[in-house]
């Protein structure tokens, strides 16, 4: 059973009275335990509606959101949220909304499910996991923009969630940086038996997913299929291979 279900979604907003935009049309993806999916768009393709519909933060106007086999919008609002809070976890590039300590940062979502303590406890964990604990005192402004990629990772596996929900984490990374935060995108899925639904605008941001599909005007495309590498063509018959000057040096 696929741990995120999403069937022949589609979604439009309206914009004044006769002019709607269609941001997502019949999209169906699964996204299974221990797998990073990419989806590959360019800007104002879609990809955070896309995200917010797999959260239940956004209802479709047609299609099907199922998470572990629930139906979640058959669940109440408070059910939802609660989905939202313990199994969900979101991955974003924005700057948290209170200007407090790291740490304090990445516990504050948790007190609705458990002490302060474990809160805390949880917090640091999720940090040092990612590699930043030594940033826990800090405040979101002092922070690189590495450091604030793997701090709002933290922030998403802190939960300990079973499906991870990443909005173009990479954006503001260089060449190195994109790998590493996508490597380690996978190691998380290995080692926790997380899904993980990743949107992005760099394809050097999918190396490391394990599928990756691309959006564009709403719709999911699978990637073409990479044909078979031509053989490299013989020399032509009346060229002359002279050898090479340290083949020379090496028979004389």
């Amino acid at each position: 059973m696929a741990l995120l279900s999403l069937t022949d979604v589609s979604l439009t907003f309206q914009r004044g009275r006769r002019h709607a935009v269609r941001v997502l049309a019949g999209v169906s993806l699964n996204v299974h335990a221990g797998e990073v999916v990419s989806v590959l768009a360019q800007r104002a393709q879609g990809k955070t509606s896309l995200l917010r519909v797999a959260a239940g933060l956004q209802r479709p106007n047609v299609g099907w959101v199922r998470v572990a086999g629930r139906d979640v919008w058959g669940l109440s609002t408070a059910g939802r949220a609660r989905l939202l809070g313990s199994e969900i976890g979101w991955v974003g590039h924005a700057a948290p909304d209170l200007d407090v300590p790291v740490r304090t940062s990445v516990a504050l979502p948790l007190l609705g499910t458990c002490g302060k303590r474990e809160a805390y406890a949880r917090a640091s964990a999720a940090l040092e996991r990612v590699g930043v604990l030594d940033c826990a005192e800090q405040f979101w402004g002092s922070l690189a923009d590495w450091e604030r990629a793997l701090v709002a990772l933290a922030h998403g596996i802190a939960r300990e969630p079973c499906l991870l929900l990443v909005d173009d984490l990479t954006l503001s990374l260089d060449l190195g940086e994109v790998d590493d935060a996508t490597r380690l995108l996978d190691e998380l899925a290995r080692e926790r038996d997380l899904g993980v639904l990743m949107c992005v605008s760099d394809a050097n941001a999918t190396r490391w997913s394990q599928r990756t599909v691309t959006l564009a005007g709403g719709e999911l495309l699978a990637p073409a299929r990479p044909g078979p590498v031509p053989a490299p063509a013989a020399p032509p018959a009346n060229v002359i291979d002279f050898p090479s000057q340290s083949a020379r040096r090496a028979s004389s």
